[in-house]
């Protein structure tokens, strides 16, 4: 195999010196070396401007324009090359000058010092090497940092222009659908005319899709309130065990219709916690009706356990339950487990996680396929 090519500049006053180092690299096997020998500093900055090398070997002591003084003009032109200086003083002061001011390493010129030069060429080369190689490393991170950060900046504002059409697009809803719903509760109430038996099953069908579509208008502006923070929470002392009771009874008769059994499993005494009482209803709504959604002819328990410094409430149900992998997803927007039985917009859940979230609360789900699954929400009383 052919041997790595490895130009090296020798700067170098002494004649004798300078072929002895000559003889040495010429017997090393780690490069072919093409070595160019020049006696002053001058001549080294002329060679540098013209032609490039891998590395440079450049005495301490030369006369007119000395070693220092050459290696300070090669930093101050920015000529990428690594310096090894040999030096006739072995001094510590002077090794830890010459690297401040940019040589690479050093070599003390003392006896037989040409004999560890092959050496120290291969262990400037690696380390030089690896030094391009990470700064180039950098180089790279950095931009791909800065790439990564203007698009992150984009797709905060793509996200910020839809979350803002997605709000007009829902408050341009609202009053249609508020016009429509009065329209039809004047029709049922006969203002418009007695209402036959036929018409009235036909109203029921249009209330029923009128609702889903208020729903979903609903958690639309719910969602867009909250990913621009602009939901706001008003927070008062309130006693979650009976505010459960009252969410509870709206749910009564749906689950009556189901066949579904509520247990209730609330303290006896109030749990005080501070909390907004419409967002904390909503929350207990999504789950609740989340649960007698995905539950035929089971059970529904709702259970309340007073912490110290917080309340836990738990929603368990008896429905089909959910694979594990699922369970990751169900807090995710628009994610729709078993969509293909069940209507629903896919963002009862995700809101309840956000108002959670908004309180300084969290939020998991437990579910064993088969057998059911249980929400669990936790609260700071304070």
């Amino acid at each position: 195999m052919a041997k790595e090519k490895l130009k090296v500049l020798l700067v170098e006053d002494n004649p004798t010196d300078a072929l002895i180092v000559k003889k040495k690299l010429q017997r090393d096997s780690a490069f072919d070396y093409e070595v160019t020998h020049v006696v002053s500093g001058e001549n080294a900055l002329l060679y540098l401007e013209k032609e490039s090398y891998h590395i440079m070997l450049l005495d301490h002591n030369l006369p007119k324009k000395s070693g220092l003084q050459t290696l300070k003009e090669i930093k101050a032109r920015n000529i990428e090359i690594p310096v090894v200086m040999i030096t006739g003083q072995g001094d510590e002061t002077v090794a830890v000058k010459l690297i401040k001011e940019g040589a690479f390493d050093y070599l003390p010129k003392g006896e037989n010092y040409e004999d560890s030069i092959p050496l120290m060429i291969r262990k400037t080369m690696a380390e030089f090497r690896a030094k391009l190689e990470s700064e180039r490393l950098q180089k790279e991170i950095a931009l791909k940092k800065d790439e990564l950060e203007k698009t992150n900046e984009q797709l905060k504002e793509l996200d910020r222009m839809k979350s803002d059409f997605v709000a007009n697009v829902v408050h341009e809803l609202r009053t249609p659908l508020t016009i429509i719903k009065g329209n039809l509760d004047n029709i049922e109430e006969g203002y418009a005319g007695e209402v036959q038996p036929k018409q009235v099953e036909i109203l029921k069908d249009v209330f029923k899709t009128l609702n889903r579509l208020t729903r979903l208008v609903t958690d639309l502006l719910d969602l867009s309130k909250i990913e621009s923070g602009k939901m706001e929470l008003s927070k008062e002392n309130l006693d979650i065990v009976e505010l459960a009771k009252e969410t509870i009874k709206g749910f009564e008769k749906l689950a009556s219709d189901k066949n579904i059994e509520i247990k209730k499993e609330l303290p006896e005494s109030e749990v005080i916690i501070y909390a907004d009482r419409d967002k904390l209803t909503q929350v207990f709504v999504n789950l609740i009706g989340n649960a007698c959604k995905f539950t035929d002819k089971g059970i529904i328990t709702i259970r309340i356990i007073g912490l110290q410094d917080e309340v836990q409430v738990e929603i368990q149900d008896t429905g089909p339950g959910m694979p594990k992998e699922q369970i990751g997803k169900i807090f995710d927007k628009f994610a729709r487990i078993m969509a293909e039985k069940r209507e629903g917009t896919g963002l009862g859940l995700p809101i309840a996680k956000d108002i959670v979230v908004l309180h300084n609360g969290r939020i998991r789900a437990e579910s064993i396929p088969g057998k059911g699954s249980t929400f669990i929400f936790n609260l700071p009383k304070h």
